[in-house]
């Protein structure tokens, strides 16, 4: 199994989220640098379900960029309820650096700013759709049935067709 860091920080401005988690520093550091000094990194990010054990799930939010090796942002199901503020917010910034928390966060300074981190929480809908049926007559979890109820009101049921 991948290796899944969980944010030490979770905050919220008015116009973005911010996630702080110091053990994807290495990871993150040469991209960083490099948006730091102003260059295009083109990078993607989804969210995606992971099954842990037994009834039990993460939510990760998977980041890859060229010249990079994916990395993964896990959160908890405790953690679950801030993803139906990622639908308002304008941008996330993941950040590896304590002294970034309560900044506010521009492209230039050293983070990974993802502009509308709502988009991708369609397929992850539909995911844990896929996850939630009933198998032969068992109810889903608890944490499942939980995230369908957080997720409903994440995005536009108009794109989910």
């Amino acid at each position: 199994m991948r290796e899944i860091a969980l944010p030490d920080f979770i905050g919220e401005s008015e116009r973005g989220m911010i996630v702080m988690v110091s053990a994807l520093q290495d990871e993150l550091e040469p991209l960083l640098r490099r948006l730091c000094r102003g260059e295009k990194v083109p990078y993607t990010f989804r969210w995606q379900l992971v099954h842990l054990e037994g009834r039990n799930y993460l939510v990760t939010l998977d980041l890859d960029w060229k010249g990079g090796s994916e990395v993964a942002i896990g959160f908890t199901p405790e953690m679950w309820n801030i993803l139906p503020a990622m639908r308002q917010k304008e941008h996330l910034a993941v950040v590896t650096d304590w002294s970034l928390v309560g900044e506010e966060v521009r492209e230039a300074s050293r983070a990974l700013v993802i502009e509308r981190p709502y988009r991708g929480l369609e397929a992850l809908i539909r995911q844990v759709a896929q996850v939630a049926p009933p198998v032969q007559g068992l109810k889903p979890g608890e944490e499942l049935e939980r995230l369908q109820e957080i997720l409903a009101g994440c995005v536009d049921p108009h794109q989910l067709n």
